[in-house]
């Protein structure tokens, strides 16, 4: 009897030190520097444009991609 709770208090201490010691360790985010001297523009969003077209008198747009070079909208009437 004395041998099974020397174990679980010796269970529950160890635990209780290794929860204790591994809550020191903190994870680091890289710095971003904003201010760069490197004039190079990074572009993070899609770029799109409208195109516009008459059609038998009324006018119809369509949206082109000029990230990835394709339409993304079907003709749609205005």
């Amino acid at each position: 009897m004395k041998l099974k709770k020397f174990f679980v208090r010796f269970f529950s201490i160890s635990m209780l030190m290794m929860s204790l010691l591994s809550a020191g360790h903190i994870a680091h985010a890289q710095e971003v520097n904003i201010n760069s001297s490197n004039d190079d523009i990074v572009v993070f969003a899609e770029q799109t444009e409208w195109y516009y077209r008459v059609v038998d008198g009324q006018l119809q747009r369509r949206l082109w991609s000029i990230t990835w070079g394709k339409w993304l909208t079907e003709w749609e009437w205005v």
